[in-house]
């Protein structure tokens, strides 16, 4: 198996199925921020990311927003929304995965992971043992060095999944 191949890919974040895989065992939850649950460089969490958030805190699952961003970036996003957050997350090395996990008291294992890169989020997930789960992005404007990445991971889908997202 590729270390890029997510173990589901979802359209959109909202899609994932919480009771499901609540009652497979899995305890926490990793959320990307910039074009998984929120638009890039956007203020605070809508009401659709917010409503998410606190379902999966309702179901039970320990929910870290887990980010590359900066400290501001990432508690901006929260603005007044209590959940855990991991900042500077150097995706995809997976000693953060791994931190995080420790922290929260976790295993990996029951660990999800979700995010829209393949680069970043999957390959830190596949890497350190998380359940990683592709969100397609929220929308086309990224970054220059997103775009940059996007441009491989088009390759990565083409080539080495042979799969078209």
């Amino acid at each position: 198996m590729s270390l890029f191949r997510p173990k589901k890919i979802l359209k959109i974040f909202t899609d994932l199925d919480i009771p499901r895989y609540r009652e497979q065992g899995f305890e926490m939850v990793l959320l990307d921020v910039d074009n998984t649950i929120a638009a890039p460089n956007t203020g605070s969490c809508d009401e659709r990311a917010r409503k998410f958030i606190l379902d999966l805190q309702k179901a039970g699952f320990k929910v870290v927003i887990f980010s590359n961003n900066n400290e501001k970036r990432v508690k901006m996003f929260l603005g007044d929304l209590k959940a855990d957050y991991w900042y500077l997350a150097m995706k995809p090395l997976p000693c953060s995965y791994l931190a995080v996990c420790k922290k929260m008291h976790v295993k990996p294992s029951k660990t999800i992971v979700m995010g829209d890169q393949l680069i970043t989020d999957i390959l830190g997930a596949n890497l350190s043992g998380c359940y990683g789960i592709y969100c397609k992005q929220l929308q086309e404007k990224d970054s220059k060095m997103t775009a940059f990445n996007r441009r491989i991971e088009k390759f990565i889908w083409r080539n080495v999944l042979h799969e078209e997202v």
